[in-house]
């Protein structure tokens, strides 16, 4: 599939209206369409495949093409929605990935003077040398290659000016919108995902944060030689500006760059999904953003073995314990399919349906997980993703959920996003296996005093 057409967009526009009424009037004009294909396959009787087809993909590059010129948190959102193959069709899935690479550099001019009036000092005289030339642009900053006076190599990740007020304003956007779809389609709610992204913004905009959260998960992961997590440099670092270790490393969706280097992608895949099983299912802190553009492959060098190296904490998500449990009860009450305690223990970590229904929640178990891990397949792939959104679809027009805990929404991304590394790494990891150590290891521990 190629990329559609962006071109180089113009700053994003600034003000309550003039981030709204472009976006609104994106989706009120696809919505339209899509009523009109419903209308044309209920007259043909048929559900016209083709035609289809071709409308998701239009819509997706619409969507990148509005959210590009946008920018901010819009990006923000379209990059979570494009990690949910659970839930959106592939066109969408594979479209609408695209903006990871698609976000258009902030001149220097424009990022130099906030660097200076955060760190109290010209950059100059800062740092010992600085790439005025971006290495990588997001959806909220821009990340610059630099050398501090010691000598050491460093990436200093800078916030886009006004980007707070862009973020604000967004949010009420993507409120407004997802509140007024729900009153007018029961197809797919969009709300528990725009409730995630608002509950996680202010974070993704205080690097102060997201240094800490580097830290206590470079803490966690400590006793491991496979992954490494930057080391932060506080003294040039603040609330817009964080300083920290350079990785030197290849894409981690660039397999054939890593095999030419001699690494196993599969044991990189083996790595990456026991990296989660940790910080998930026995410490309940992980990095919540893992999409290609913030893993990296350490090559192996002098004997040691090929590293993943992490970046971007500004989505770490910390699980109160009780619901960590929760998770890992979840987990293998999936696994052995018992009815009753699935039901019990989702409406435990706050599930809500519209009508309370053992069953409902049993076939909501097994399409989140159940099915993918008792597949014998090492990752989720499109037939999988096709026959669980069949599955979804029946139960939840029999039975709406009308309430889903948002840290789930960010596991079930994360799942997403890794079922499709692990697609592109050619995963031979058995998932039930990997995973049942670390739900064994719960079920034998003693209970936690809180």
């Amino acid at each position: 599939m190629t990329q559609p057409p962006i071109g180089e967009p113009p700053r994003p526009p600034s003000g309550r209206w003039r981030r709204f009424v472009p976006m609104a009037a994106t989706v009120v004009r696809l919505w339209l369409r899509w009523r009109w294909l419903r209308i044309m396959r209920r007259l043909r009787r048929s559900e016209l495949p083709e035609e289809t087809a071709r409308f998701h993909l239009a819509a997706a590059r619409a969507i990148v093409r509005r959210s590009v010129r946008q920018q901010g948190l819009i990006i923000k959102a379209v990059q979570f929605l494009g990690s949910r193959a659970d839930i959106l069709r592939e066109e969408y899935v594979e479209t609408l990935s695209m903006v990871h690479d698609a976000v258009p550099p902030r001149p220097w001019d424009e990022m130099r003077p906030l660097i200076e009036r955060e760190l109290g000092g010209p950059v100059d005289e800062l740092y010992a040398e600085f790439d005025r030339d971006p290495v990588a642009a997001a959806s909220l900053a821009q990340v610059y290659r630099a050398r501090l006076h010691e000598g050491t190599d460093v990436a200093v990740k800078v916030q886009y000016p006004g980007i707070d007020r862009i973020v604000g304003w967004d949010i009420e956007t993507i409120r407004w919108l997802t509140n007024i779809w729900a009153r007018i389609e029961t197809v797919i709610d969009f709300r528990p995902l725009a409730q995630e992204l608002e509950r996680n913004a202010p974070d993704e905009i205080d690097f102060e944060h997201e240094g800490r959260a580097a830290e206590e998960i470079a803490e966690l992961l400590a006793d491991r030689d496979d992954v490494v997590v930057p080391g932060i440099y506080w003294e040039r670092s603040s609330l817009r500006v964080l300083t920290m270790d350079y990785l030197d490393g290849i894409k981690i969706t660039h397999v054939d760059e890593l095999r030419e280097l001699g690494v196993d992608t599969a044991a990189i895949a083996d790595s990456l999904i026991d990296i989660y099983n940790v910080t998930i299912l026995r410490h309940g802190m992980f990095h919540a953003d893992p999409h290609p553009g913030n893993l990296f492959v350490l090559p192996p060098r002098d004997g040691e073995p090929a590293r993943i190296g992490l970046v971007d904490f500004g989505l770490t998500k910390r699980l109160p314990d009780e619901f960590r449990q929760q998770v890992v009860v979840l987990t293998s009450a999936i696994i052995a399919q018992h009815r009753a305690e699935i039901s019990n223990v989702m409406e435990d970590m706050g599930f809500r349906t519209r009508v309370p229904d053992e069953e409902t929640y049993y076939e909501l178990g097994e399409a989140f997980l159940g099915g993918v891990l008792r597949s014998g397949q090492a990752y989720a792939d499109q037939q999988m993703f096709a026959e669980v959104n069949v599955r979804m679809g029946r139960v939840l027009r029999a039975n709406p959920l009308v309430e889903v805990p948002g840290d789930v929404v960010l596991i079930a991304r994360v799942m997403g996003l890794l079922s499709g590394i692990g697609r592109s790494l050619d995963s031979e990891t058995d998932l039930m296996d990997a995973i049942l150590p670390y739900l064994e290891e719960e079920s034998a521990a003693p209970a936690r005093t809180t």
